[in-house]
């Protein structure tokens, strides 16, 4: 049906106007007047915006950061499949003139070694994370628009109508993310769980972040790898450097070069991952470069290649000034190599082990920008995990009984080699503490004292290593077995963690961690195994098992674990055997 449109002529008539023309064309001015006005709010709301924005960022606060957008990325509206509204125009707008260019010169992700500037860091972020937002619409509403909403509302706090549109995208985004879970993981549901991470921390919601981190990577897992995802470039560094989110400042800026010596070991070189994981550089001592080439050829050889990783030797540990170089440039240092020599006789041992723990704090009294030492120790400097034992553990707990007998009068038989390890690291953390206290460095000393550890090996020489207990099983070593038939056990990870918190917590001053995690016996250990490898023939059980009964409070450690993992507790004894055993390098 045709419509009738009746035009009101405004200006130059002709004759008289009728009453009711008068009245259109009134209505008529009035409403192009009205939306004349509207338009003009909106273009000086824009304006402010903008203008507030830039006034902010070209503050104190942060530097000028507006770049102009590269050729490359010039297309972005126009070769976008997507209908926008002028609404999310606005906002795309936003996001790429003021929200990259901030994100360019203030993100940590990009503090890497290498000639990159601001202009290759906006090109990064406009090709990876906006370039794949705009093939998606779920995914832009999250990533951009809901974070343009978020940076707008910076400067407009309050905004109701801002408020609004921010809710509305993260609900949409929690749905689309919940029904993406449904389906086989891709990189948009990975760059979309990121951006709701993200968003977390704007609401102060640490804890939660840290669990939908989590949930992100372990996605990843499930789906075969970073590479098998098509994770790359930006998305790529996403992954590798945010596996937690600290709810503290840390004691060393993000980025920090950290020493880990013995980067070969096997909690070293999980410290080394977590570090790297976590934003931080390292540069890891070792005995001989070539033997140690798996961890840049292999396992870490991303962070390698970017600048984030590197290895310097130091064959003797002992020798005077053995880490002068080493600790050069370092704001921490993680001391966990030590004398791996088992020898009876104390005389070979011990001033050995001494010198190998006070060297690098001597070393790192002369290097200005070191802020943090942690030491490894262990439970045997305090006491020993055997029955009829009942010692109650504090910090001022030492191995009294093992530094007695190991100093005993020769014949030094192979039977006291236990007695003198034990003693060598009574003496060795003793040393550690008194030079602390006589020459008051500037730095923070803390000590890690674990039990008995197990868990992912990330070399077949850990797996096969004689320490490793899970090992010692599979060969039905009942001579290595039968001297600790109950202890303590503890995670790698676990302790790991301790050390990085040890590092990097301002509160953790001049403690002394007991982390034990599990008191367990070796039946324990056989029912998991016997579960897990049923066609695989072990040792019996031990008869009339136990449980040692040695205690110590644990919760500054267990603390610890909550605060820079969100993690409950130590991490179950069963998965730390299934870890084991299930891993690549473990092959007996």
């Amino acid at each position: 049906m045709p419509r009738q449109f009746q035009f009101v002529a405004v200006s130059n008539p002709t004759g008289p106007v009728p009453s009711e023309s008068r009245k259109l064309s009134h209505a008529h001015v009035t409403r192009e007047a009205h939306a004349k006005e509207r338009r003009l709010r909106v273009q000086r709301y824009r304006k402010e915006t903008m203008q507030s924005l830039t006034e902010r960022l070209a503050g104190d606060e942060t530097p000028s950061l507006l770049v102009e957008i590269p050729e490359c990325c010039k297309s972005l509206f126009s070769a976008s499949a997507l209908s926008l509204s002028p609404q999310e125009r606005f906002l795309l707008d936003h996001y790429i003139r003021i929200v990259v260019p901030y994100s360019a010169v203030h993100c940590g992700l990009f503090d890497y070694p290498g000639d990159h500037g601001p202009d290759d860091h906006t090109r990064e972020i406009l090709k990876d994370w906006v370039g794949l937002a705009m093939t998606d619409k779920d995914l832009l509403d999250t990533a951009l628009l809901l974070k343009a909403c978020r940076s707008i509302l910076r400067s407009k706090p309050g905004d109701p109508a801002m408020t609004q549109m921010a809710l509305q995208y993260r609900q949409r985004g929690l749905q689309s993310l919940q029904q993406a879970l449904t389906k086989p993981v891709s990189i948009i549901t990975v760059t979309m769980a990121f951006a709701l991470v993200f968003d977390e921390e704007v609401f102060g919601e640490i804890k939660v972040a840290r669990q939908h981190l989590r949930g992100v990577f372990h996605m990843v897992e499930l789906s075969g790898g970073l590479q098998s995802l098509g994770l790359s470039g930006l998305l790529e560094l996403q992954a590798l450097f945010n596996p937690t989110m600290p709810s503290v400042e840390a004691t060393i800026p993000f980025g920090s070069l950290v020493l880990v010596t013995g980067a070969t070991g096997f909690v070293a070189s999980h410290v080394t991952r977590q570090l790297l994981e976590r934003g931080y550089r390292v540069r890891g001592t070792v005995r001989d470069l070539a033997q140690a080439s798996w961890l840049i050829d292999d396992h870490f050889k991303w962070f390698s290649e970017s600048g984030h990783l590197e290895l310097v030797e130091a064959p003797n540990l002992v020798a005077d000034g053995a880490f002068n170089e080493a600790v050069k440039g370092v704001s921490a240092i993680a001391h966990i190599a030590t004398i791996s020599n088992l020898d009876p006789n104390p005389h070979n041992i011990i001033p050995q082990t001494v010198a190998g723990a006070t060297g690098i704090l001597k070393s790192a009294v002369k290097e200005p920008s070191v802020r943090r030492v942690v030491f490894t120790s262990s439970i045997m400097a305090a006491v020993l995990p055997v029955a009829g034992n009942d010692t109650r553990v504090d910090d001022d707990t030492w191995n009294e009984a093992a530094v007695e007998a190991a100093w005993a009068p020769p014949p030094y038989e192979p039977s006291r080699t236990l007695i003198t390890y034990a003693a060598s690291k009574v003496a060795a953390e003793r040393a550690v503490w008194s030079f602390v206290e006589q020459e008051k460095p500037r730095y923070t000393l803390n000590v890690i004292c674990p039990s008995g550890i197990i868990g992912e090996p990330l070399h077949k020489k850990h797996a096969e290593a004689p320490t490793n207990w899970i090992a010692t099983h599979f060969r039905r070593d009942k001579t290595s077995l039968d001297p600790f038939p109950a202890a303590y056990f503890v995670d790698v990870k676990d302790i790991v963690l301790l050390h990085v918190a040890a590092i990097l917590d301002p509160q953790v001053e001049n403690a002394r961690l007991h982390s034990w995690g599990h008191s367990s016996n070796w039946n324990e250990f056989l029912a998991v195994l016997r579960e897990i490898r049923p066609q695989r023939e072990f040792i019996a059980d031990y008869p009339d098992p136990y449980y040692v009964t040695i205690s110590t409070d644990q919760s500054d450690s267990l603390t610890l674990l909550e605060k820079w993992a969100g993690q409950e507790g130590w991490r179950p004894l069963r998965t730390s055997i299934i870890e084991s055993v299930e891993s690549p390098y473990f092959q007996l």
